[in-house]
């Protein structure tokens, strides 16, 4: 039996009402329950290791993404959240360098689940801060460059 405690299932209450972004959202996603699958199905280290450089760059880029879309909407919590992207990378490499080193399989599975953690957080946390803001204030203008 596949355990799939840390499957992201993609919910209404996770989308910040802004499709580009939902849609990098539900990447990150698919990326994380990869993960998953891979550490469940006790693949090899290289495997994990490409899969964590995939979801790093993902977060990187997405991350990016985001505040060249702040600066197109002049979004006055720019350089808070940006801040915050700052952090979870930093957190996020930090874990991504100690599971590296580990050959335990309990290692990478708590290393994948701090780093879903921390991005979903993210996104529920402070991604909904800009969605409001988005709504109350831009919601029917062109959102894209």
């Amino acid at each position: 039996m596949k355990n799939h405690l840390w499957k992201i299932e993609w919910r209404d209450a996770m989308s910040v009402g802004i499709d580009e972004i939902d849609e990098d959202h539900k990447i990150f996603a698919g990326l994380i329950n990869d993960l998953n699958e891979a550490i469940v199905e006790r693949m090899d280290l290289e495997e994990l290791k490409r899969l964590l450089d995939l979801i790093v760059d993902d977060a990187v880029q997405h991350f990016d993404h985001e505040e060249r879309l702040f600066a197109q909407w002049h979004y006055p919590d720019a350089p808070v959240h940006a801040l915050r992207h700052a952090e979870a990378i930093k957190d996020v490499l930090a874990i991504k360098a100690r599971v590296e080193n580990s050959d335990l399989q309990t290692e990478w599975i708590e290393g994948g689940m701090e780093i879903k953690d921390i991005l979903i957080n993210h996104l529920i946390t402070e991604d909904m801060k800009y969605a409001k803001y988005y709504r109350d204030n831009l919601k029917g203008r062109e959102a894209t460059f």
